[in-house]
Order: structure tokens, then C-alpha cells, then sequence
């Protein structure tokens, strides 16, 4: 007969070891947050070989359970949020291009009208825009996510 299924041991990041070993979950892996490396499997052990190998010095100059380091810990997770950021304001901003898209060639067709007056309606949001916006702080931000809309025939047929 077969052999029970081995079961997959499961670990759990511990918050002490954030402070212990300069360490955070991010998408469920452990995240150095010094060197940004990541640790596939949330052991003490294997962070603390990680911080010890690697990041010595951290543990004379940032004593531990020291204000001194638990400032250096906030920073760095600070700086790994503003990392992650970067990424993340360029793909909102593409997604509601793409959601205005629909819905502009949705109102298109539901007027029966040809999707090559798509580049006309964008012509009259940027010309509305101009004066609309005029005193608006953020009107260039306005004027170039128009610009970024996608209304052309060929575009909006596909």
C-alpha cells in the first residue's frame, strides 16, 4: 500500500524578529530590509544566519531594543514602501486610461456612432480642458492623462 502524504510544515513570520533581525513580510516572504533580499521560508534560523553573515555591523551599531534601532527600522521600511510605490501610481493611472477608453467607445456605440469619432471626442476634452481647468493647480496632469487616452478607430475596434 501507498505511503500517507507527507504534510508541508508551515511557519509564520514572528513581529519580534523585525526588530531582532531587520526583517518584514512582504507578499508572504521575509524581506531583508537592508540588502532587500528575500527568505522563502520564515525561520528563525535562516534569518538570523542572513543578519548575522551578512549584516553584522548592524548589531554593534544599532543596539538591540535601542530607540537608535527601532528608528533605523522604521526608515528603512519607510524606504521600501516609497520603493514599492513607484511601481504601483503608474499602473493606476494606466488602468483608468484604459477604463475611460471603454467607457467612451461604449457610449460610442450605444449612440451608434462610428468609433472614429473617438479621436473628436478626445479633441473636445482637450479643448474643454483649457479653459475648464484654468485655475486648477494640477491642470497639466488633467491635459496629459487626455493626452494618454487611446480613442483612435483602430484602437478601440481591437
Amino acid at each position: 500500500m501507498g505511503s500517507k502524504p507527507k504534510k508541508s510544515k508551515t511557519y509564520r513570520f514572528n513581529e519580534e524578529w523585525e526588530i531582532d533581525y531587520f526583517f518584514t513580510m512582504v507578499n508572504d516572504k521575509c524581506c531583508c530590509l537592508i540588502c532587500l533580499s528575500s527568505i522563502a521560508i520564515a525561520k528563525k534560523g535562516n534569518l538570523e544566519r542572513h543578519f548575522l553573515a551578512l549584516h553584522n555591523k548592524y548589531q554593534t551599531d544599532y543596539p538591540p531594543n535601542s530607540e537608535l534601532r527601532k528608528r533605523k527600522i522604521r526608515d528603512l521600511k519607510t524606504q521600501l514602501t516609497n520603493q514599492q510605490n513607484i511601481f504601483t501610481k503608474p499602473i493606476l493611472k494606466s488602468q483608468a486610461v484604459t477604463t475611460t477608453s471603454f467607457k467612451v467607445s461604449y457610449l460610442l456605440a450605444k449612440k451608434c456612432k462610428p468609433f472614429s469619432d473617438g479621436e473628436f471626442v478626445k479633441d473636445i476634452f482637450l479643448e474643454m480642458s483649457d479653459s475648464l481647468f484654468n485655475d486648477f493647480k494640477n491642470k497639466s496632469e488633467i491635459t496629459a492623462a487626455i493626452q494618454d487616452l487611446q480613442l483612435s478607430r483602430n484602437t478601440v475596434m481591437r
